[in-house]
């Protein structure tokens, strides 16, 4: 499944990859990447926050 529907991903994936620019920056299990993830790009995607 491909989605910027985070809610969608939460619900039906055990695995997520980020891309960014077509490269895949960060990989890991749903919940894992949910509560902790470690790209500040990843972050920014997932809080809506701009991280510098």
């Amino acid at each position: 499944m491909v989605t910027h529907n985070l809610f969608q991903a939460r619900r039906l994936a055990d695995k997520v990859y980020f891309m960014w620019d077509g490269k895949i920056i960060e990989s890991g299990t749903t919940q894992g990447m949910f509560q902790s993830p470690q790209d500040k790009r990843t972050r920014m995607f997932l809080t809506g926050e701009a991280v510098f």
